[in-house]
């Protein structure tokens, strides 16, 4: 399963992390190999999945590689407003390009940690 864990995390959480990761690379150890994307605060991951974004990579996910056009056809929504959302989603990391231009999604799993405390 490909996996990637969203979660909320501060700016120096997210470097310390960071640095723990460089470090065991640097002594050669093998990485486990999760995917995480962090966001500051909650509202930020709430701005880039919203409802229409998570039926966006629901969609895709299903359908496999596809132009932007397919796609809005299969939502029934406008191309210029699909292309927005796979804009923003390409730019966050739930979303890839490939150099045909066609988009996929290459999670078969997203999981969204945070806690009551970062969240406020």
């Amino acid at each position: 399963m490909n996996e990637v864990r969203l979660q909320i995390e501060n700016l120096e959480s997210f470097i310390d992390r960071s640095m723990e990761m460089a470090k065991r690379l640097d002594a050669g150890e093998r990485t486990s190999g999760d995917s995480h994307i962090s966001f500051e605060t909650m509202e930020g991951l709430l701005k880039v999945l919203t409802p229409n974004r998570w039926v966006l990579l629901r969609t895709l996910r299903g359908r496999g590689p596809s132009s932007i056009r397919a796609l809005a056809r299969d939502l029934d929504r406008d191309y210029r407003g699909v292309h927005a959302d796979v804009a923003m989603l390409v730019e966050a990391g739930l979303v890839e390009r490939d150099r045909k231009g066609a988009v996929s999604v290459p999670w078969s799993r997203i999981t969204a940690e945070m806690a009551l405390d970062a969240a406020a």
